[in-house]
């Protein structure tokens, strides 16, 4: 009865584990997907300058493509605060204040 019981167990553990792979493959589609859609818009906004004006900090980007773009200014030990942009448009943004340090770049996130 023990062998019965452990085998109908070591059977229904690889069964799973069959049923695992498969569910793996299926959820890797999107996961790509994903990675190819913010490869696509890293190529979209790029940043054109940095500068300040009275007490703040800002960063312009230009946005290249056909739809709204989202981005986040990278700032060293800071939380990068993010930003979107339209379609086909270049822009300013203010990241922080006077104190803050400089942007170093941008990084494209999803929206």
């Amino acid at each position: 009865m023990r062998r019965f019981v452990s085998g109908f167990a070591a059977a229904v553990a690889l069964s799973g584990s069959l049923g695992l792979v498969g569910a793996t493959q299926a959820v890797a589609g999107p996961q790509f997907a994903e990675a190819a859609q913010s490869t696509r818009a890293a190529n979209c906004v790029k940043m054109l300058d940095r500068y300040n004006q009275r007490l703040n900090r800002y960063i312009k980007v230009k946005n290249s493509c056909a739809r709204k773009a989202c981005f986040s200014v990278t700032v060293a030990a800071r939380r990068d605060p993010e930003f979107s942009i339209g379609a086909n448009k270049t822009q300013s943004f203010r990241y922080g204040g006077a104190f803050w340090t400089e942007a170093t770049g941008i990084k494209n996130i999803s929206c």
